[in-house]
């Protein structure tokens, strides 16, 4: 899933009447990303009039390329399309803003739009300062409701990860992020697919057992989640959003970073069955590194680091000055900074690719090693991995399913969506609320 240019968003956003669309509307706004569905009814291709001449605005026409819309899905059963679209949910102000400058009122009616997640009672004061009343659903009856719909409806939706000669991913990842395409499996849409188990990996985790229709139970989580990693990435790199770590990952080699059963044994371990390339522990290799003897020599290289190191912070400046800022982001040097670790001292040591890539295979790991301890638990052969945090990223659903496939010895599987970030806004354009009085909660 891409998380699109706030501009963008706000554009697309800027040519919605949420009165006239509010059944068309639906929010899932997290800790870090604010999901939204814009449902584009068949035909919806220019400005409708009403029957009392008050024109109706919707999309005139949505090109999912043209309008950064990352994702959308013809749905036959809809006589529609849904577009799906995220930006970070640091900007939400901005999205009231522009509310409040393009809200047309009808007298003194109050815009209703469906909406879940912490940010639809964070922010509800905000959005009722400009006339928006959020219709708030619970987070966890639209999360389930979206994906028992993507599980029921639609066949080339989930899939599971394998290798293109039928092999699961093995210990150490290749040089190269593998094609995603070329490893999904997909599964057919079943009309009964419980029970199941669900890993939502937003800011935290939250881990489900559905039983039925409406029928589900919160039995565990964690608080090692995609704002885990995020936070951390912030602090260890000089990225600025989730996007630009992510693709930093790609370029990165967490074997220089990480410590494996080869750099402790020699080789594999075999009386254990653990091979040479699996994760002793994670960051290991930095607390191998020997601090150097005060001398002259190193004196010069700590020099060098102090320079290095006040060079890029002034570079950061620079980038932050108007107009020259743009200018030297289109030179490429904002590129450069990134792919720096913002650590001065470990700067000459380590890449802020391969700590990144570190970073996301251990909470990779974390997650499905917990999502495969509660599938055994309650006896669950199948488990399904959604939130933003996979981001239809290689890397991430490639160690999530060793993990998985680790642990189980193959005996569970580890499934994905391709709409994985979007099950909370799916289930609030559903209207999950609707099956709340049904559901079991165990709070953990």
């Amino acid at each position: 899933m891409t998380l699109i240019n706030k501009g963008i968003a706000l554009k697309l956003l800027k040519r919605v009447d949420v009165l006239s669309e509010s059944q068309s509307l639906a929010l899932d706004i997290g800790g870090s990303l604010a999901k939204i569905i814009y449902f584009q009814p068949d035909g919806a291709n220019r400005r409708k009039e009403r029957t009392d001449g008050i024109p109706k605005l919707c999309i005139d026409y949505l090109d999912p390329k043209r309008e950064g819309s990352s994702i959308s899905v013809r749905v036959p059963e809809l006589n529609g399309t849904l577009h799906f679209f995220c930006f970070e949910t640091r900007n939400i102000e901005d999205c009231i803003k522009f509310i409040s400058e393009h809200y047309r009122q009808n007298g003194k009616e109050k815009r209703r739009v469906r909406a879940t997640g912490g940010g639809s009672y964070k922010y509800d004061k905000l959005f009722s300062e400009v006339g928006v009343e959020l219709t708030k659903l619970d987070e966890m009856c639209c999360t389930v409701a979206g994906l028992t719909f993507l599980l029921t409806h639609f066949d080339h939706e989930v899939f599971s990860f394998l290798y293109p000669d039928g092999t699961l991913p093995p210990p150490g990842l290749p040089e190269s992020a593998p094609a995603l395409a070329e490893c999904r499996r997909f599964v057919d849409a079943r009309p009964d697919p419980f029970p199941y188990l669900l890993v939502h990996i937003g800011s935290g985790v939250s881990i489900v057992k559905v039983t039925g229709h409406g029928k589900f139970e919160r039995v565990s989580g964690s608080t090692i989640g995609g704002g885990t990693f995020w936070g951390l990435c912030r602090l260890l790199t000089n990225c600025k959003t989730f996007d630009e770590i992510i693709e930093l990952t790609k370029e990165g080699n967490n074997e220089r970073v990480d410590m494996l059963v080869g750099d402790i044994y020699g080789g594999d371990y075999s009386k254990v069955g653990l091979g040479a390339g699996v994760i002793a522990s994670s960051f290991g290799k930095v607390t191998m590194r020997k601090e150097p003897p005060p001398t002259f020599s190193n004196l010069r290289k700590a020099w060098r680091r102090v320079v290095c190191g006040t060079f890029w912070l002034w570079c950061d400046f620079m980038l932050n000055i108007p107009i020259l800022g743009h200018f030297l982001r289109y030179l490429g040097l904002e590129k450069h900074l990134r792919s720096r670790i913002a650590n001065i001292h470990f700067g000459k040591i380590f890449r802020a690719e391969d700590v990144a890539l570190s970073l996301l295979r251990m909470i990779s790991y974390n997650i499905g090693q917990i999502g495969y301890l509660n599938a055994k638990r309650y006896d669950l052969p199948k488990i399904y991995f959604g939130g933003n945090f996979i981001r239809d990223h290689p890397y991430t659903i490639a160690s999530i399913s060793y993990a998985v496939h680790f642990w189980s010895h193959g005996q569970t599987q580890a499934l994905f969506l391709l709409h994985d970030g979007y099950l909370g806004a799916l289930g609030a354009f559903l209207g999950g609320e609707s099956t709340i009085s049904e559901n079991s909660y165990s709070e953990m």
